[in-house]
C-alpha cells in the first residue's frame, strides 16, 4: 500500500474544508549548513493552475541524483548584494552545475544571480521570488534589470517576473509517496540577454511543489525557452527538467500540530480515483473507534453523509455508493473523536 503523510490527512476547521496550506519563513526558510539529496527524474507537462489539482510522477524514471548544498555567503559578491548585512545570505550549489545566491529575511526570499564558472549573473536589484507567509492566489511582480558577466565581456540583462502561488493539490511521487494539501510556486522571468550582435529572448519557468510541513519542495520542475535572431539550434531551443525529494528526507523533517507522521491515528487511501459510481476506502486507524464517513465538496458543503462505522484497530474496508452524485471534485471525509481528516477524490 502507497504511503500517505500526515499532509494528506489535514484536520479541517469550522469554516472551511481544511487549513490552506501556507509557506512561512519558520517553516520554510532558507538554513545555512542543509543538504538535499534530490533525484531527477523524467519531465512532464505542468498543466493549469488552480484548486484540486493531482499531478502524477508516479511513474517518472529517475535519470540521475542531484545534491543541493546550502552555505553562508561569505566572500562572493554578486549584484547590490551586501555581505555585511545582518540577513541571511546563502551561496546555494545545485549539483556543482551553478550556484545561485540568496538573502533571506523574515518576510521575503530574494534572489541576487548566479555563477557558472567564470560566468555571472548579476541584478541591480534581487528578484523577490516568495514572502512569508505566501498562500494560494498569492502574487508577486517586478522587474530585473541587470547584466551577463563572462569575465571578458558584460552584456545587458532586461525583463521582469512573476512569482505566483498558482495551484493547489495532490501530488504522486515515485518513491509511492502521496501527498495532499500542495502548494505550487510558479516563477516565470521573461527577458531579453544581449550576446555581442544576436539578442536573445528567454522565458524560464520554474516550478516549485510545498508540502505541509516540509521545509523544501518535494518536486521542483524547470522549464527554459531560448529564442534569438540566430537562425541556429544552439540560439532557439528548449530544455526542461524535473527533480524530486524522496520521502525518508521529507518524513524525517515533516511535523504537524506537534506531531510526526508517524503518530497520526488515522489514514485514508481510496481506489478507483478518479471512480465512477462505487469508491472503495481503506481507513487504517491505531485502536478501535467510531467514525462518521461523508463526501464534501471543496468548499465543504456536505454532499452525502454515509452514516457512522465501527473501525477496529488496523485496516478497514468501506464501500461508498455514489451513484447520486454529480462529476466533480470531492473530499471524502472521516470524522474520529472530533477531527476530520480527508482525501481528495474525482467522480468522472
Amino acid at each position: 500500500m502507497k504511503k500517505i503523510f500526515t499532509a494528506a490527512l489535514f484536520l479541517l476547521s469550522a469554516s472551511s474544508l481544511f487549513a490552506q496550506n501556507k509557506i512561512t519563513y519558520k517553516v520554510n526558510g532558507l538554513n545555512a549548513g542543509d543538504v538535499r539529496a534530490m533525484k531527477q527524474i523524467e519531465y512532464q507537462p505542468q498543466g493549469n493552475g488552480g484548486a484540486n489539482q493531482y499531478w502524477n510522477f508516479s511513474g517518472a524514471k529517475e535519470v540521475k541524483a542531484m545534491s543541493i548544498a546550502q552555505a553562508e555567503n561569505v566572500a562572493t559578491q554578486i549584484g547590490n548584494i551586501d555581505l555585511s548585512s545582518r540577513n541571511t545570505l546563502l551561496a546555494v550549489d545545485e549539483g556543482g552545475e551553478k550556484t545561485t545566491y540568496f538573502e533571506i529575511t523574515n518576510t521575503e526570499k530574494r534572489y541576487w544571480g548566479l555563477s557558472h564558472g567564470a560566468v555571472k549573473i548579476e541584478f541591480e536589484q534581487p528578484i523577490v521570488d516568495m514572502k512569508f507567509p505566501m498562500a494560494y492566489q498569492d502574487v508577486i511582480s517586478g522587474s530585473m534589470n541587470g547584466s551577463y558577466n563572462t569575465g571578458a565581456t558584460v552584456e545587458p540583462i532586461t525583463g521582469s517576473y512573476t512569482s505566483e502561488a498558482d495551484a493547489w493539490g495532490t501530488l504522486e511521487l515515485p518513491d509511492g509517496n502521496i501527498y495532499n494539501n500542495v502548494l505550487r510556486v510558479k516563477l516565470t522571468k521573461n527577458y531579453q540577454q544581449q550576446s555581442g550582435s544576436l539578442t536573445y529572448t528567454i522565458q524560464t519557468v520554474r516550478y516549485q511543489y510545498y508540502a505541509e510541513g516540509v521545509r523544501y519542495p518535494v518536486l521542483i520542475v524547470l522549464e527554459n525557452h531560448v529564442a534569438s535572431d540566430c537562425n541556429c539550434t544552439c540560439g532557439n531551443y528548449t530544455t526542461e527538467q524535473a527533480y524530486y525529494l524522496p520521502g525518508a528526507q521529507a518524513e524525517s523533517k515533516q511535523v504537524l500540530s506537534g506531531k510526526s507522521v508517524a503518530d497520526n491515528s488515522v489514514r485514508i487511501n481510496v481506489y478507483p480515483n478518479p471512480f465512477r459510481e462505487t469508491l472503495n476506502a481503506s481507513v487504517k486507524i491505531n485502536n478501535a473507534t467510531e467514525a462518521n464517513v461523508d463526501i464534501v465538496d471543496a468548499a465543504g458543503r456536505k454532499i452525502k453523509d454515509f452514516g457512522s462505522y465501527n473501525l477496529v484497530e488496523g485496516e478497514n474496508a468501506v464501500t461508498l455508493e455514489t451513484a447520486d452524485i454529480v462529476p466533480g471534485n470531492y473530499f471524502i471525509r472521516v470524522s474520529v473523536d472530533g477531527v476530520n481528516y480527508a482525501k481528495g477524490v474525482f467522480k468522472k
